[in-house]
């Protein structure tokens, strides 16, 4: 349960008599200050409109905080040299973040520097996050990271704006593929999960990521609805390892890589009334996963980028099932493929391609196909395991 109005701090209240308003000084203690008496008192913290001016070492935030922050410009200065935090906490309950922006400078900070704009950790559960625009940072606009034996609990995250944030991540065939250095997988995705349950991302824009739209590792009991993932460099909607994730009315378009991706054990996913258009490969990787349903999306035109001397591996399918390397070792199975309509062109390899040596009790089924590519191309020697009937 979260507070109400009674008990009231003001920040500005903690400031000098003469205070400017410009984010030309900066009152990062006196914030802190403010913060820390909240945590004593259980309040809600009040930043009136202006901009704060602070560095990359933020602000630590206590549980039963609620942060009002509508009319509030956060802005990080433009020599931060080390990684770093906005607002940070852990082993935090009943935390309430409302409104707000966030500036970074990931142009003119040093490559390597990973900022992020949210960070909970540890036993922290009970994390609400609305209305706020976060831009420019060089890690997660808003990363919850809870451990394999501690689960962060009832996450929400409402109606954000997330832009032009991450660490740069090269693609699997650029000059420089992966992380750029000193930064690690945590700081891919403008919104990263690690070991959440019970959570919900809704209503959402996110776009230009340097890296992944998202990243959901090890998650279970998530919905992902409403969101629109623009232009990532890398993939849009990403989930690994995961259980029971209901991804639904999203719109995942012009991403770098793969539009979607499940893989590496996922379990009990869906993937439904969904568009998936104009991926650099595919609009959907689904390996190594068990009981996925995908159905009622549009798939449209993905598979942008060729393949070079890599074509043999089928990257550019609208939809591919296989095995990849799975530490999970996960077979591929139960998956239902049903009710979408695919747009292709000759860039696509295949509307959808199924390794079946490696996946069974695959269902693809009342499909719509349009256009030049309406293939549904099946590999291996055991394909008496996938069931394709009934597509047009």
């Amino acid at each position: 349960m979260f507070l109400s109005f009674n008990n009231t701090i003001i920040v500005t209240d903690y400031f000098p008599d003469s205070y400017v308003t410009d984010g030309s000084v900066s009152y990062q203690k006196e914030i802190q200050k403010a913060l820390d008496g909240a945590g004593a008192n259980a309040a809600v913290v009040v930043f009136p409109p202006m901009i704060y001016r602070i560095d990359e070492n933020g602000f630590k935030i206590h549980s039963n905080t609620t942060l009002s922050m509508y009319g509030a410009v956060f802005n990080l200065k433009e020599n931060c040299v080390k990684d770093g935090y906005v607002f940070w906490g852990k082993n935090v309950a009943n935390v309430n973040f409302q409104g707000g922006e966030i500036i970074g400078h990931n142009d003119i900070w040093p490559e390597g520097i990973n900022i992020r704009g949210i960070n909970i950790s540890g036993k922290s559960r009970n994390i609400r996050i609305h209305d706020m625009n976060i831009h420019g940072l060089s890690s997660n606009g808003i990363g919850i990271f809870g451990e394999t034996d501690s689960y962060i609990r009832d996450i929400w995250v409402n109606d954000v704006i997330i832009e032009n944030c991450c660490n740069k991540y090269g693609d699997y065939m650029s000059a420089r593929p992966g992380p750029e250095p000193n930064s690690k997988r945590e700081d891919q995705g403008l919104i990263s999960f690690y070991y959440c349950e019970n959570f919900q991302v809704k209503g959402s824009r996110l776009q230009d990521s340097r890296s992944d739209g998202t990243h959901f590792y090890k998650c279970m009991k998530g919905q992902f609805v409403d969101n629109k993932v623009y232009g990532a460099k890398m993939g849009g909607y990403f989930i690994e390892g995961c259980k029971d994730i209901i991804a639904s009315g999203n719109i995942i378009k012009g991403n770098g890589s793969r539009g979607t991706t499940i893989e590496r054990g996922s379990t009990r996913c869906t993937l439904i009334n969904n568009v998936v258009s104009q991926s650099g490969r595919e609009g959907l990787w689904a390996p190594d996963c068990v009981g996925l349903i995908i159905s009622g999306n549009i798939f449209e035109y993905n598979g942008r980028k060729d393949n070079g001397a890599k074509k043999e591996q089928l990257w550019n399918a609208n939809i591919t099932i296989n095995e990849a390397f799975d530490p999970t070792h996960s077979p591929t199975a139960d998956y239902l493929i049903t009710n979408n309509i695919f747009y292709t062109d000759d860039h696509q390899h295949a509307a959808i391609f199924v390794d079946s040596d490696k996946s069974s009790d695959i269902i693809i089924k009342n499909n719509f196909f349009r256009d030049t590519n309406k293939q549904v191309l099946i590999k291996g020697n055991k394909q008496d395991g996938i069931i394709v009937e009934n597509n047009y």
